[in-house]
């Protein structure tokens, strides 16, 4: 099925929200607060701040609240624009996380100042993650300095036009610079490529003249923002739309794809209506629902989505959905059905790390097989690398999904003071039991005394009669006698105690 895919810019001076669609329905959502500006890409001269030998590690200095941590032997050779996976030479053992080159660093100790790009956002006591292998993405191609080689997007599958892309590049690179070709170059005109190899390599020349003139921990280069990054990297041919509300956003957005793709200016819409824009094209809903665990497919399926510390977890379940011709085919029909909804959310919510989906067990091999096929095709529509692992025995599939920064739940929202994260609070019978457990405990202390028990309102209405005739019957074995009191604020699912008069 053909995809077509929308824009949709929602601006206003303190937030910036760009929504990607596909067919009219939410995917990717990018959200950019003036409190919280993506630091990926940036550029630092830092200061080595500790070595953790052990983990060959190091914390950076870079000028932040927290240091950077930086892997000293770089498992991953270089960050590259999340979509643009590139191979070795034709007839390689296919896509590869650029590129699995043998490069050497020199080693590094506490107190030294060092170059290094952040390359993924600080999330939740973590501060940013860093490498000192810099990169730079262009319109085109993606600029590595240090490294002598040309890859090509996987998604650029002509080999004609992988070998000219291939030829071209490697005719205009010089000695220590190495580039990616990205998907955007199909098909493009040589003297544009070339003018990206020029552009990229000027930007790395004035990058080092401005280092050498600046004191650790210091800011040296600043990646594009939210916007523009979104205009270079993910407006591409088949985007029929880009809808733009507040007026100079709009115009910025012109004035940039005039000077880039002047043909497209046409594709660039003015939103004028007095309805907002999110909720005009119903993505306001999409990320309120984002937010659930629950997701309800088509027939009467489900799945349920638990983001933890450790990994992501999918539980697909049949619901409502009987079929039509035995449980086995209900099965297969509802894993199938649920696998194009588990990626987008995956896109949408932002989940990455490890992920394991629980599909419905399927007792035919051909079922099996159709399931991870469509999985693998479903995939390739992820901008983020993903792969995906045989489904097991048990009906699990395993996958890795290259994390970008925090996920959209982490985004919106904060940890509960009352449940302290977990989602769960207390029970209204778990509380007032621990009452009775601490009125137990104090004992003898107890005798004579009168008690004032202070709950909330909806914790009264909540407990259940014979558990607050327990701890009556508690308190007169004890020889006191408790006053209970309501309250209307405060903490819901807590029980202050307090003596009103002693023995």
């Amino acid at each position: 099925m053909e995809v077509r895919r929308s824009l949709v810019v929602n601006a206003t001076p303190l937030e910036m929200r760009i929504a990607l669609l596909e067919n009219g329905q939410l995917c990717e959502l990018f959200i950019e607060r003036t409190t919280q500006v993506s630091q990926v890409g940036d550029v630092y001269k830092g200061r080595v701040a500790k070595l953790l030998q052990g983990m060959q590690s190091a914390f950076v200095a870079i000028g932040g609240a927290k240091d950077g941590f930086l892997y000293l032997d770089e498992p991953e050779t270089h960050r590259l624009p999340s979509e643009e996976v590139a191979e070795e030479e034709e007839g390689g053992e296919g896509p590869l996380e650029f590129p699995a080159l043998p490069v050497t660093l020199p080693p590094v100790k506490e107190g030294e100042e060092i170059l290094v790009q952040v390359v993924k956002d600080p999330i939740g006591s973590k501060g940013p993650r860093l490498s000192r292998h810099i990169s730079f993405p262009g319109r085109f191609l993606v600029l590595m300095p240090g490294i002598e080689h040309v890859g090509i997007s996987r998604k650029i599958t002509n080999p004609a036009e992988r070998e000219r892309l291939r030829a071209l590049i490697k005719s205009h690179a010089q000695p220590g610079e190495g580039f990616i070709v990205r998907t955007a170059a199909i098909g493009e005109k040589d003297e544009d490529l070339v003018s990206d190899v020029a552009y990229l390599r000027e930007l790395w020349n004035d990058l080092q003249g401005s280092c050498q003139h600046l004191q650790a921990p210091s800011l040296v280069w600043k990646d594009f923002r939210l916007l523009q990054k979104v205009l270079r990297d993910l407006f591409r041919e088949e985007v029929a739309s880009f809808w733009v509300d507040r007026d100079d956003t709009y115009r910025e957005v012109v004035d940039f794809v005039s000077r880039l793709h002047p043909e497209w200016v046409g594709r660039v819409k003015h939103f004028t209506s007095d309805l907002p824009i999110f909720e005009a094209f119903a993505i306001e809903k999409e990320i309120d629902a984002a937010r659930q665990p629950k997701v309800f497919l088509r027939h009467g399926g489900s799945i349920v989505i638990n983001q933890t510390e450790a990994l992501v977890s999918v539980d697909v379940n049949t619901g409502k959905f009987v079929g039509k011709k035995d449980l086995e085919e209900t099965v297969f029909l509802t894993n199938m059905e649920a696998i194009p909804e588990i990626v987008r959310q995956l896109r949408l919510r932002n989940l990455g790390g490890i992920v394991v989906i629980d599909f419905i067990d399927m007792m035919d091999p051909a079922h099996r097989e159709a399931v991870m096929k469509r999985m693998q095709e479903e995939l390739e529509r992820d901008r983020n690398h993903a792969r995906a692992v045989e489904i097991s025995d048990f009906g699990l599939v395993e996958m890795t999904r290259k994390r970008t920064g925090p996920s959209l739940e982490r985004l919106l929202t904060s940890a509960c003071p009352h449940c302290e994260g977990s989602g769960r609070r207390p029970s209204a019978e778990t509380v007032v039991l621990g009452v009775y457990r601490e009125m137990a405990r104090q004992g003898e202390r107890l005798r004579g005394a009168q008690l004032r028990l202070t709950l909330h309102s909806e914790l009264k209405s909540a407990l259940q009669p014979d558990t607050r005739e327990g701890v009556n019957q508690l308190a007169r074995a004890l020889g006191a006698h408790i006053l209970w009191q309501e309250r209307s604020d405060g903490p819901v699912h807590q029980i202050d105690i307090e003596v009103v008069q002693g023995r």
